[in-house]
């Protein structure tokens, strides 16, 4: 019987090539960030969000790449931590924030004010040396901007809302407040993986469908982050015994 190193492609036999793949898919992100940036650049919010659901995407599957062949031992001169979070501050950081302002979600006057603000402490968190607990919770807000700017877009929220939960979250990213990795926390993770995935695949719909709005699908883009914010708050008050009795044998491992 072959096994399934054996009914892998021959490039893929060797554990550096493995390890580039994995690397490349990781900075493919960048390239997706460039179109987004210029999609925002061109006032075309549609494309926008499309390149950031594409560089959500990859920067999900890359990890699991990356654990499951072992691609810090066997491609050592290339720190994809460090890739990871380069691409991040692009996709995550600066491209939601640019589309805050461009497509004008935030009250007039203090838009450049509070983009400022979310860029600013979304740095010190990106430097955080304790960015995820042993069960893989974040420490304060993770700068998922990618998802919940898209999601305050495609629900139409009033200037006011939007502002404050740009503000509310900023604040948590130095703090301990807890947030869950929807890739990593072993804890109903069909469930979290489920919730992800419907939250991308109607975020795509209902871009597809601009300018037109279907209310049905608010409540799907409120369902995943309200579950994602829920679940960190319980992680937070009850601690790490709550999610995961295990926990603290949990390796932590970058996102």
């Amino acid at each position: 019987m072959r096994t399934a190193h054996q009914t892998e492609p021959g490039l893929l036999r060797h554990p550096v090539a493995k390890g580039y793949l994995v690397h490349s898919v990781t900075a493919f992100g960048a390239v997706c960030g460039m179109f987004g940036l210029i999609a925002v650049a061109d006032g075309e919010p549609k494309e926008a969000i499309v390149w950031l659901v594409v560089a959500m995407v990859l920067d999900g599957i890359d990890g699991l790449g990356a654990r499951r062949w072992s691609v810090r031992e066997n491609v050592p001169r290339i720190d994809g931590n460090t890739l990871d979070l380069i691409v991040d501050f692009v996709t995550c950081v600066v491209i939601p924030v640019l589309f805050l302002h461009r497509f004008h979600m935030l009250p007039e006057g203090w838009s450049l004010y509070i983009g400022a603000f979310v860029l600013f402490m979304s740095a010190l968190w990106m430097s955080r040396t304790d960015q995820m607990t042993d069960d893989h919770f974040f420490h304060g807000f993770p700068c998922e901007w990618n998802m919940i700017v898209p999601t305050l877009y495609l629900l139409d929220s009033p200037k006011w809302f939007t502002t404050v939960a740009c503000v509310l979250l900023a604040l948590t990213q130095l703090t301990n407040w807890k947030f869950m990795h929807p890739m990593q926390v072993r804890h109903w993770r069909p469930i979290n993986i489920t919730v992800t995935v419907a939250w991308l695949a109607i975020v795509l719909l209902m871009t597809a469908d601009l300018p037109g709005h279907e209310e049905a699908g608010d409540y799907i883009l409120v369902a995943c982050p309200m579950y994602i914010v829920g679940l960190g708050v319980w992680r937070t008050l009850r601690g790490s015994s709550a999610i995961d009795p295990h926990a603290s044998a949990l390796p932590s491992v970058p996102a």
